[in-house]
């Protein structure tokens, strides 16, 4: 799908700087998604639970909280940990758990003696507040014994805070520490405040008239609500700014995509037009030396062609004068002098059809490939010893038939010459053509299995003309395939740690 055209300089700017550009509004664009969310999201619930709560898990064995959690409990034969683990009180039970405990068995509607409260630093202890409890006693004058002031309990030591400081010299004795707890709970709490005051998470246990403890199982603080909600942020955070990252990264690559297919074109046409310069600095610097490169490789293979074919042409003349100067000579002479010009001529065609294997993939048509196959094979068969085996009817590819015979011709030529014959067999792979062709002879050595493809290169030495030419003919064929975007390979076929055979694939695109 097209995306709409940008402003031309931003197009134009280093990929450096556009990435730059992308990720820094990324962060910006999350960091407004995250301040909304903040501003705009409800605060959190709680995380602990109400005494009217614990009291209702403790009756019927779990409950549903507020926050969403379920605070569940446990039935226990023997008391709970915190009970019998729990260390006795300096001055006597902490008055904050005698509330609690007191106002559970009310709920409850139990003597307070089957309640236990668990009013440790586990009780009252905020990891995202303060942890101790302030409370006010009744004015009774700036010194009297029901001073005004602020008295906390940590690690369930009593702490006189500044405000609840005595006078220098002097300390609360345990009737005025009593006093201080008798006021702390006769004073009048609000009507709701056992169904509108959350405490963090504490612990407590309800003897069961059977001598069994029912016990407060505290929910997990993973997640938090707070936790769930920021996660949540972040979520719909990636959501809002996947679609906007995935805009601006596949406009970024377009370009980088469009240089490689137009690399990808360079290989197998190098008529093909010159590429567009566009995009990036450093995609229109790659683009500028693509380009010439590609004028490079066509100066070298029209050099390289020409080359060639002057050589061959000034060739032809002396070998028909030759041809004609050894009609006079006696049969003998004759025959074998023919045979070297015949194998000249050879070499000639062969190098030529090599130097000018580009400009035979520029005539391609519709070819079906099955039946060029088949009937070639058919000539084939008794000068070459070529015996059919499984051809697909019907696969067509874009090439041109002088160069497909050529490629057949050849495979066929080498394999009668180093294995006396061999087998074809034309399949459908996906959407490619596979040709194989197969025969029974030696294999080749699994490092010279790319090298007999390089011009000529023979495993043999001696480059006897009874065994074959100068090494062109694998040469040609792979040069032909690779000029029609198809592949030529060798492989030997291996059974039981023994080599069988060789089988030659040409590899092509379905039309």
């Amino acid at each position: 799908m097209p995306l709409p055209p940008l402003p031309r300089y931003l197009t134009r700017l280093p990929i450096f700087t556009q990435v730059m550009g992308l990720c820094v509004f990324v962060l910006i664009i999350s960091i407004l998604i995250n301040i909304a969310l903040v501003v705009l999201m409800p605060p959190p619930k709680p995380s602990g639970y109400t005494l009217n709560e614990a009291a209702r898990a403790l009756s019927e064995g779990q409950v549903k909280l507020r926050n969403g959690r379920t605070l569940k409990t446990e039935t226990l034969s023997t008391p709970p940990a915190f009970i019998r683990e729990k260390p006795p009180h300096p001055f006597g039970e902490n008055s904050f758990e005698q509330l609690m405990r007191q106002r559970l068995a009310q709920s409850l509607r139990v003597p307070e003696s089957r309640v236990f409260i668990d009013g440790r630093p586990d009780f009252r202890r905020n990891r995202f507040g303060p942890d101790r409890m302030v409370f006010r006693l009744p004015d009774q004058g700036p010194r009297g014994p029901g001073f005004q002031g602020a008295f906390a309990e940590r690690d369930g030591r009593p702490n006189m805070g500044p405000l609840s400081a005595p006078p220098p010299g002097e300390t609360p004795d345990g009737a005025t520490l009593h006093r201080m707890r008798e006021a702390f709970l006769i004073n009048n709490l609000p009507p709701g405040f056992n169904e509108q005051i959350t405490f963090p998470a504490f612990r407590a246990a309800l003897q069961l008239p059977d001598g069994h403890y029912r016990s407060l199982i505290p929910p997990r603080q993973f997640p938090e609500p707070w936790q769930v909600s920021l996660l949540l942020g972040f979520l719909l955070s990636a959501a809002l700014i996947a679609p906007l990252a995935w805009l601006l990264s596949r406009r970024l690559t377009q370009p980088i995509a469009a240089l490689a297919e137009g690399a990808a074109k360079l290989e197998f046409d190098r008529d093909a037009e010159p590429l567009k310069e566009s995009g990036p600095a450093e995609v229109r610097r790659a683009t500028q030396v693509l380009n010439a490169m590609q004028v490079r490789i066509r100066q070298h293979v029209e050099s390289r062609t020409a080359v060639i074919a002057a050589i061959a042409h000034d060739l032809k003349t002396p070998l028909a004068r030759l041809r004609l100067r050894i009609e006079s000579l006696p049969a003998k002479e004759r025959d074998k002098i023919a045979q070297d010009i015949a194998h000249m001529d050879s070499l000639i065609r062969s190098a030529m059809t090599f130097a000018s294997a580009d400009k035979m993939a520029q005539n391609v048509v519709r070819l079906d490939l099955s039946a060029l196959a088949e009937s070639l094979a058919e000539d084939m068969a008794d000068l070459h010893n070529v015996q059919m085996g499984p051809i697909e009817p019907g696969l067509t590819v874009m090439a041109d038939s002088i160069a497909m015979k050529r490629i057949l011709c050849n495979l066929f030529e080498n394999a009668h010459r180093y294995a006396g014959g061999s087998r074809l067999s034309v399949q459908r792979d996906g959407d490619q053509v596979v040709v194989t062709l197969s025969d029974d002879g030696p294999g080749v050595p699994e490092e010279a299995l790319e090298a007999v493809f390089e011009p000529f290169h023979r495993l043999e030495s001696s480059r006897n003309r009874d065994t074959g030419g100068a090494g062109l003919g694998l040469s040609v064929a792979r040069a032909l395939a690779e000029a029609h975007q198809g592949a030529l390979t060798l492989r030997n076929r291996v059974t039981d740690g023994r080599v069988e055979g060789l089988d030659a694939h040409l590899i092509l695109p379905l039309a």
